[in-house]
C-alpha cells in the first residue's frame, strides 16, 4: 500500500487487495507476526492483541495474586484484584494526607518531600525497571513513596489508554481502506476511486487508471512471453551453441573468436548470446563476401600454372637430380594435360638437353614431386628449365610456357685438415669426390701479412688428394684455400683449413705443464682405478722429464647428466666437491643433457702429492667419504668441453707457463659431444677450432683410452678424431690408458 496525494483517492492510497501486501519488517514474535504474512494477517493480529489489552485492563479487574500489598495495612480480606487494591491505595492516601494533599511525585532515591507530617506513615515503593528513570539532575530514581508511586502508575495508564485509542484509530483506517482494496478486481473502474497516469508506451498518452495500465501490462507482458518463451526455454537456447572463444573464425583462420572485441566467453543471458550471434554473422558475411569475390572462376581463369625446384645432390654433393613440385597448380577436374602430357626440358650451358613429359594435371596434389635424372648435363653451372604447360577441356585450351634457370653447383671439398705439422711445414690432404677431370689448387695464405706462402695444383686428382708444404716459418698463423675448377666452372673455398707451424721444440728438462682430463662417468671405474694405481708413477715420469726445473699438474674430469635425472649424481653432494671453490666447478646446462666439469687440482709448483691425494678420491665412497663415479648419459661425453675450458679459461686451472712443455693429456673411450651427447659436424668444427688454439699456445695433446678407436663418417669418408687432433697438435694417441702407457707417450713426446 503505497500513501498518494491523488485527488481522485479519497484515502490517499491505491487500490490493492490486502492479501496481495505483503510484511517485509522483522518477525514479532510476542504477536506472532513473521515476515511474508499479508497485511490482512498483520492487522488482524495487531487487532486482537489491542483488544486484550482492553479486555484484560481495569475494565476487566484483572488478579493480582502474589502482590506484596501488607504495608497498605487493609482492615479484613487482603484483595487480590486491582480495582480493590487501588482503591485501598486511595483510601491509604486520603487518611494520611492533611489540607495541603501531596503536590506530586519528588525525584530522588530514598529521601522524600512531605506537605504534612502525616505522610511519614507511608510505605516507600520499589519501582519495577520499566517505570525507573532519572531525575532532572542526571540521578537514577527506583523508588517512591506510595502516593507518589500511585500518581506514577495513574499517569502510566493514562498514557497506555492514550495510546490504545491511537491504535484503535489506525486499525479502523487499515480496515477501510483495506476494505477499499478488497473491493476492486483489475480493471477497479467504477468500483473505487483510482490514481491516474499518463502512460508512454502501452496506453495512448492520457490520464488513465493505474488499474486499467497494470491490465494493459499484464496483456503485453504475456504476448512478448509467448513470442520471446519462457526463462527455461531462453536458458536453454543460450546454452545451445557448440561456438567457443576457441572457435576458430572463418575469415581469418589464425585467430579464434575469442580475440574478437565484444564476444562474450561465457554468455549467461539473451542479450549477451545475441551479440554473439551477430559476431558470427559479420564473420560468416565476410567470408562469404570472399568467396564470392573469389571463388569458382571459369574457363581459363581457373587454371593456375606454377612449379618449384629443388637440387638433388649427389656424391661430392653435386646436382644429380631434380625434384619438380607441381603443388602450386590448380588444374580443375574437368581439364588434362593437352595430349595427356606436359613437356619439361632441361639445358646446360653446353646445350645438352633433357626432356621428360609429365601430367601436371596428376602432380598437382603430389607432395613428393618427380625426379628428373640429369646424369649427361654439366650441373656445375647454370641449368635452364623450361616447361610448356598446356591444359584442355575440350572446350577451352590454356597454354603457358614458363622458365627459370637453375644455379650450378660446384662444391668445395669437405675434410680438408692440416697435418703432420712441424715449425716448418703441414701436409694439406682431403678425399676427391669430384672425380678425375676437376683441378685443385692448393695455396697456403700467411695469416698475417695475406701472403700466399705457398700453392700447389693438383690436375687428375686420385681419390685423395695430399701435398706436402715446406719452407713455412715456424709459429706462424696459417690458412688454406683451395680453388675448384670443373666443367667450366670455378669455386674458391676459404680457410677450409686453419693451422699454425709449431715453434722450436722446448725441451721437457725446462719444466712441464701437464693437464689431465680424465672422462668420469659410468664406463670408467676400471680405467680410473689403474691410473691411480699408477698415480706414483706418472708423477715420477713427470718430476723426471722436467729435469732440475719445475713441474705442475692439474687434474679436471668430466661428466654429464640428463636433464630430468633423478637423483642427480651423488658426487655432487659429496664433501669433497662441496668444499671446491666455485670457480673450479661447472655445471652446463646443455641441449640434452646437463654437463659437469670439474678441476680437483689446480696448476702448482711441483704438486705431485696434491695431485696423488685429489686422484685417489676419485671413484671411491659415499659422498660424505669419498668421490662415487659418476653416470654419463649416452656415449659421446663433454671431454672436449674440459679441454676448452683449460686452454682458453686459463681461470679455470690456471695459465700454461709460457717457457716449459705444455701437455693435455685425455683418458676416455668415447668420442667427445660438447652440450648435446652427439657427435657431428658441430663437434668437428670445435675440435679443429681447439686444435688451432692449441697449436697456436704449443700445447700438445695426447689422447688415451679405447675413445681413440672411435670414428666419424661423413659421406664416404670415415675420420677419427681424437687421432686427428693428437697428432695436428704434435703429440700422439694410445688405445691403451695404463699408467705405463701414459709416462711412455710422455717421455717420447719430450724426445
Amino acid at each position: 500500500m503505497i500513501p498518494t496525494n491523488s485527488s481522485s483517492s479519497t484515502n490517499g492510497c491505491d487500490s490493492i487487495s490486502s492479501n496481495c501486501v505483503i510484511w517485509q519488517g522483522p518477525d514479532i514474535a510476542c504477536i506472532d507476526l513473521c515476515s511474508g504474512d499479508t497485511i490482512t494477517e498483520v492487522v488482524f493480529k495487531l487487532a486482537t492483541e489491542v483488544c486484550t489489552l482492553i479486555t484484560d485492563g481495569v475494565v476487566a479487574n484483572p488478579s493480582l495474586a502474589g502482590l506484596d500489598i501488607s504495608c497498605l495495612n487493609i482492615q479484613g480480606v487482603t484483595p487480590t484484584e486491582l480495582v480493590p487494591v487501588l482503591q485501598a491505595m486511595v483510601n491509604q492516601i486520603c487518611e494520611n494526607s492533611t489540607g495541603g494533599g501531596i503536590t506530586g511525585p519528588v525525584i530522588g532515591t530514598s529521601s522524600l518531600s512531605k506537605t504534612a507530617q502525616t505522610t511519614d506513615t507511608l510505605p516507600i515503593m520499589t519501582l519495577p525497571a520499566c517505570l525507573q528513570y532519572n531525575d532532572p539532575n542526571g540521578n537514577p530514581v527506583t523508588e517512591l513513596r506510595l502516593d507518589l508511586f500511585a500518581t506514577l502508575i495513574s499517569n502510566q495508564v493514562c498514557t497506555n489508554l492514550a495510546s490504545i485509542n491511537i491504535i484503535n484509530t489506525t486499525l479502523t483506517s487499515y480496515n477501510t481502506r483495506l476494505n477499499v482494496l478488497e473491493a476492486c478486481v483489475l480493471p477497479c473502474t467504477g468500483v473505487v476511486a483510482e490514481k491516474q497516469v499518463v502512460p508512454t508506451c502501452i496506453l495512448p498518452a492520457v490520464l488513465t487508471d493505474v488499474s486499467v495500465l497494470v491490465l494493459a501490462l499484464e496483456v503485453r507482458f504475456c504476448a512478448l512471453e509467448t513470442a520471446v518463451g519462457l526463462p527455461a526455454a531462453i536458458l536453454l537456447t543460450i546454452g545451445q551453441t557448440s561456438l567457443t572463444s576457441a572457435t576458430a573464425q572463418l575469415t581469418n583462420p589464425g585467430s579464434n573468436y575469442g580475440s574478437i572485441a565484444g564476444w562474450n566467453s561465457s554468455p549467461v543471458n539473451l542479450a549477451q548470446t545475441v551479440q554473439n550471434a551477430w559476431v558470427v554473422i559479420d564473420d560468416m558475411y565476410t567470408s562469404i563476401s570472399n568467396i564470392q569475390l573469389n571463388c569458382c572462376p571459369t574457363g581459363c581463369d581457373s587454371v593456375v600454372f606454377g612449379y618449384t625446384t629443388t637440387n638433388i645432390l649427389g656424391t661430392g654433393s653435386t646436382i644429380t637430380g631434380i625434384n619438380f613440385n607441381f603443388q602450386t597448380s590448380s588444374i580443375p577436374a574437368a581439364f588434362n594435360d593437352c595430349s595427356g602430357s606436359t613437356i619439361i626440358t632441361i639445358t646446360d650451358i653446353n646445350s645438352v638437353a633433357v626432356t621428360s613429359l609429365v601430367s601436371v594435371a596428376s602432380l598437382q596434389n603430389d607432395a613428393g614431386g618427380l625426379l628428373i635424372n640429369v646424369p649427361t648435363l654439366n650441373t656445375q653451372q647454370d641449368l635452364n628449365v623450361s616447361i610448356a604447360f598446356c591444359a584442355t577441356n575440350n572446350i577451352d585450351t590454356c597454354s603457358e610456357t614458363q622458365a627459370s634457370v637453375i644455379a650450378g653447383v660446384l662444391p668445395c671439398p669437405t675434410g680438408v685438415i692440416a697435418s703432420a705439422i712441424t715449425s716448418t711445414g703441414a701436409t694439406i690432404s682431403f678425399p676427391n669426390l669430384l672425380g678425375a677431370t676437376a683441378t685443385f689448387v692448393i695455396d697456403i695464405i700467411n695469416v698475417s701479412t695475406s701472403a700466399v706462402t705457398a700453392t700447389f695444383t693438383q690436375n687428375n686428382p686420385t681419390a685423395n688428394v695430399s701435398h706436402i708444404f715446406t719452407g713455412l716459418l715456424p709459429n706462424t698463423d696459417y690458412s688454406t684455400r683451395v680453388t675448384v675448377s670443373l666443367n667450366g666452372a670455378t669455386t674458391v673455398c676459404s680457410d677450409v683449413a686453419l693451422f699454425s707451424s709449431l715453434t722450436a721444440a722446448k725441451a721437457c728438462s725446462l719444466g712441464m705443464d701437464v693437464a689431465f682430463i680424465i672422462d668420469y662417468t659410468g664406463s670408467m671405474g676400471s680405467s680410473i682405478d689403474a691410473i691411480k694405481t699408477g698415480a706414483a708413477s706418472l708423477v715420477n715420469t713427470i718430476d723426471t722429464s722436467s729435469g732440475a726445473n719445475d713441474y705442475r699438474i692439474s687434474l679436471v674430469t668430466a661428466d654429464e647428466y640428463a636433464l630430468s635425472a633423478s637423483p642427480i649424481p651423488t658426487y655432487l653432494t659429496s664433501t669433497d666437491y662441496v668444499a671446491l671453490p666455485a670457480a673450479q666447478k661447472i655445471i652446463n646446462t646443455g641441449t640434452a643433457d646437463k654437463q659437469v666439469i670439474t678441476a680437483w687440482e689446480m696448476f702448482q709448483t711441483n704438486n705431485g702429492a696434491s695431485f696423488t691425494t685429489q686422484l685417489q678420491k676419485l671413484n671411491t665412497g659415499a659422498p660424505t667419504a669419498g668421490v662415487p663415479l659418476g653416470s654419463g648419459s649416452g656415449a659421446p661425453e663433454p671431454t672436449d668441453m674440459a679441454l676448452g675450458q683449460i686452454i682458453e679459461a686459463s681461470a679455470f686451472t690456471g695459465a700454461f707457463r709460457s717457457n716449459v712443455a705444455k701437455y693435455v693429456i685425455i683418458i676416455t673411450d668415447a668420442l667427445p659431444g660438447g652440450d648435446d651427447d652427439v657427435f657431428d659436424s658441430t663437434d668437428v668444427a670445435r675440435l679443429n677450432s681447439l686444435q688451432s688454439t692449441a697449436l697456436l699456445s704449443g700445447i700438445k695433446i695426447f689422447v688415451c683410452g679405447p675413445g681413440t678407436s672411435a670414428t666419424y663418417v661423413n659421406g664416404l669418408t670415415t675420420t677419427y678424431p681424437w687421432r686427428d687432433l693428437s697428432i695436428n697438435t704434435g703429440g700422439n694417441w694410445n688405445v691403451d690408458e695404463d699408467p705405463s702407457t701414459i709416462s711412455a707417450e710422455i717421455i717420447a713426446g719430450c724426445s
